[in-house]
């Protein structure tokens, strides 16, 4: 009678469960504007302490770094273990971030002022380029009259658009303007507050991170059996070391090549050498297209200078993306993502169409854990059916 118990009490728990996620699911698809709105509302509100919880993963490589020989250095002094530990732990935090206070004050010191000078050099120039523009465009309507009067009406419905939002859009809206321009103002400040508070939690969650992993497994061991439990330990490694090694290698190898980058076209006497060496460091980032998107702008600017300077530029990229691609990058990434080049390529364009550019940067080691998820399921099956899961043997 007992057994029979237990078993309608857990029939009765997984009908009770079922009906609340059919009652959930049918919230979010019959109401599913407000689903969203709430879901977004929620989200920002707790968005530092996502914001935080991401900080202190991409820097926890170097916090560990500076813990382990924290560790071996108080091991000689300290007999203790526990204050080896206790001193390893709030040690690194420290050292970490100081070492981050010191980049950063590198960077607003050395970097930021010759950014600066080469936006001023922009500005100023952008009056002679345009007039470099119009002087191409009557050179080439005088000798091709049939483009000249295609490029001129282009110009001219250009221009009556543009008067047409400066009168209807600009000066009769100017009270929804303000309103807009108010709403940016009060984001920008609330985004530097969340900044603040995302620094702050990102210490709390650097010291408590081993804790915090303790208490993930407890609880995935507590709910699910032993056996899907060690899966799902083993896939969330997987992950870790997928995300973790993905964007800790790709940040080490764009700031390398940002550094190549600027060594070089100083040495080519190249304009505007640190804001395009940051660009081109910046989109290194982003795989397959992050070369593609730094050159373009180099190209254009360069072009305005000298258009011979901007095809050794062009030269010096396409160098610079093969040293990359098959020396540096390997070296630095190995084997942490370990996909074929086709779904690196298929996981920037579709995790780029739907996240932006967080989406290309984040895309390629998301695929990476939803392949090798699928690859173990359809290994598993094909075991359960004594086939091989070889893939040769398929061909």
């Amino acid at each position: 009678m007992k057994i029979q118990f237990k078993r309608y009490l857990a029939l009765a728990i997984t009908l009770m469960c079922v009906l609340m996620f059919c009652i959930v699911l049918y919230f979010c698809i019959g109401r599913y504007e407000t689903f969203v709105r709430n879901l977004k509302n929620i989200i920002s509100i707790i968005s530092p302490f996502i914001y935080g919880a991401a900080i202190a993963y991409i820097i926890s490589p170097m916090c560990n770094f500076f813990e382990r020989n924290i560790r071996e250095s108080c091991s000689r002094f300290i007999a203790s273990k526990r204050k080896v530990e206790f001193f390893s732990e709030k040690l690194s935090i420290i050292c970490t971030y100081a070492f981050l206070c010191f980049i950063g004050f590198v960077f607003f010191r050395l970097v930021m002022p010759q950014v600066i000078e080469s936006l001023k050099s922009i500005i100023n120039k952008v009056p002679e380029w345009i007039n470099d523009i119009y002087e191409f465009y009557i050179n080439m309507a005088k000798t091709n009259p049939e483009l000249g009067t295609a490029l001129n009406d282009y110009a001219t419905n250009m221009y009556e658009q543009a008067n047409e939002f400066l009168k209807s859009g600009v000066f009769s809206n100017a009270k929804e303007i303000f309103s807009v321009l108010s709403t940016r103002v009060m984001g920008f400040t609330n985004g530097v507050l969340n900044v603040v508070v995302a620094v702050i939690v990102s210490v709390y969650v650097l010291a408590g991170r081993k804790t915090f992993k303790a208490q993930g497994r407890k609880l995935i061991y507590a709910v699910l059996k032993k056996e899907m439990a060690d899966i799902i330990i083993e896939e969330i490694r997987f992950a870790d070391v997928s995300f973790g090694g993905f964007i800790t290698g790709k940040l080490i190898d764009s700031t390398i090549i940002g550094i190549i980058a600027f060594i070089v076209l100083y040495f080519m006497n190249m304009p505007y050498t640190m804001l395009l060496a940051i660009i081109i460091g910046f989109t290194n980032i982003i795989p397959f297209f992050g070369p593609i998107i730094g050159a373009v702008p180099g190209i254009i600017l360069i072009l305005f200078t000298s258009p011979l300077k901007a095809v050794y530029f062009l030269i010096f990229i396409l160098v610079l993306q093969q040293f990359d691609g098959n020396i540096l990058g390997p070296k630095i990434l190995g084997d942490k993502v370990g996909i074929p080049s086709f779904w690196v390529l298929f996981s920037v364009v579709v995790f780029g169409g739907m996240w932006g550019v967080f989406g290309m940067i984040v895309g390629v080691p998301v695929f990476a854990v939803i392949i090798d998820i699928v690859t173990k399921l359809v290994n598993m099956k094909l075991k359960n059916k004594g086939l091989s899961v070889n893939t040769n043997d398929y061909y």
